[in-house]
């Protein structure tokens, strides 16, 4: 998990930064980075002028102010939620007992109903790997999924990359997330904007549909994963014809868990449960650990089956 000391001194920073004037934070900044650097003296002074130069070409806009002190605020309630550990909270000394490992207590989240039945009780951090071929229910699966986070446990970013802020994508917030202020969408097509975006604002679960589409590695997945340690993350990959994953085998050695989604059925693998399986879509007096029935399409609702069959959906889609 992330370090309060080391979240505590980031939000200071940050306060300071739409607090005083770019001009003196610029000149401050690089005035310290020249005495660390080459000493003091002169580096010092030419710093600082430089970052007195650099400042002055700096307007932050109040939309970007506003972003940053919200962040603040999360992450101060995420400190005050113990969502964020303390320096003296655990072992630091990268060796534990065997005593010691087995009555450490980890933060987990709660998990109830069929989600429990399906997942388990996942750690703080964990990270979820959905994959299916389209039009099998992979993306449904991760909006219910996200409701389900958002509605019981915290803030929530969903990246629809592949989508965008679509027609399908509004069918499926209107059918499995409405009127939910703690989940939100962004339709950012790069690796850099979804890094910049968490940089500035907290989010406790962060979904990107798809990671084959926005084409990012394992070792992006992995650096936002180490720059955001209080943040679970779910990736959502396309498949193959086969069946299998598309990308490299390090997406699913490097996750918790792994679920599968086909004919509307989904199958998991992981850390905090047995294999177990889940329909995506429940008739409400089916037990919800059964599985799907084989002709899923005359079962489901007009609003699903007009997900299933819009001819908007490409093959890389859903």
């Amino acid at each position: 998990m992330e370090n309060i000391s080391n979240t505590r001194q980031e939000n200071i920073g940050k306060a300071i930064g739409v607090s005083i004037s770019p001009k003196i934070s610029h000149t401050i900044a690089l005035a310290g980075l020249s005495k660390h650097y080459f000493g003091n003296g002169i580096p010092v002074l030419l710093g600082g002028v430089l970052g007195f130069i650099l400042g002055s070409n700096v307007n932050m806009d109040q939309n970007k102010k506003n972003e940053i002190i919200r962040g603040i605020l999360e992450s101060q309630k995420n400190i005050a939620d113990g969502n964020i550990e303390s320096n003296e909270s655990g072992n630091t000394s990268g060796i534990m007992t065997s005593s010691e490992l087995v009555n450490h207590t980890y933060n987990k989240y709660n998990f109830g109903g069929k989600w429990a039945d399906f997942i388990g009780q996942p750690s703080i951090n964990f990270h979820a790997m959905i994959y299916g071929r389209p039009k099998q229910g992979k993306s449904i699966l991760a909006v219910q999924f996200a409701q389900y986070l958002s509605e019981n446990f915290g803030k929530v970013l969903y990246i629809a990359s592949e989508e965008g802020f679509s027609v399908t994508l509004q069918k499926k917030v209107s059918e499995f997330a409405m009127d939910n202020s703690n989940l939100d969408f962004a339709n950012y097509r790069d690796f850099k904007q979804i890094k910049e975006a968490l940089h500035v604002r907290k989010y406790k679960f962060v979904f990107i549909d798809s990671v084959n589409f926005i084409k990012i590695t394992p070792e992006d997945v992995e650096d936002l994963k180490a720059q955001n340690r209080g943040t679970a993350f779910i990736t959502i990959q396309q498949a193959t014809k086969n069946g299998n994953f598309r990308g490299s085998q390090e997406f699913a050695h490097n996750c918790d868990m792994v679920i599968r989604v086909e004919s509307g059925q989904a199958s998991h693998q992981g850390r905090f449960q047995e294999p177990s399986e889940m329909a995506v879509f429940d008739k409400p007096e089916e037990s919800t650990n059964k599985k799907a029935p084989t002709n899923m399409g005359a079962s489901l609702p007009s609003t699903q089956m007009e997900l299933f069959s819009n001819d908007d959906f490409t093959e890389a889609g859903f």
